[in-house]
């Protein structure tokens, strides 16, 4: 976990201009964590076959063939919707690691600097 501002004054301390800061934690393994998860999930998703199909003769009535027609083409819309939303939350959470770690980075490199 890595702590943004931890050169700046604490909650409630004052910066000289009356505004307060207060620290940010970023827990870098918690977002890793989840970037893996939804990648994860997406390639399930990806693999889903609707397999309905192959069970037509098993049904044994057509309204239950159709039904289950019917559901299998509404879940491969749905999952669709599912991966659009999986990838776009992924390349969100991608985003931010990469926008706090290049805070970050540049937070240190202006504390060493003050500090040489």
């Amino acid at each position: 976990m890595i702590l943004l501002g931890a050169s700046l004054p604490r909650r409630g301390d004052e910066r000289g201009d009356g505004a307060s800061v207060a620290d940010l934690k970023v827990d870098y393994q918690l977002l890793s964590s989840i970037e893996r998860r939804l990648t994860s999930l997406q390639g399930e998703f990806q693999n889903i076959q609707a397999q309905t199909s192959g069970y037509d003769g098993a049904m044994g009535s057509s309204d239950v063939v159709s039904a289950m027609g019917n559901f299998s083409g509404n879940w491969n819309d749905h999952r669709k919707d599912l991966l659009n939303s999986i990838e776009t939350l992924g390349k969100m959470v991608s985003e931010t690691i990469a926008k706090f770690q290049q805070t970050d980075n540049k937070l240190k490199s202006s504390l060493t600097q003050k500090s040489h």
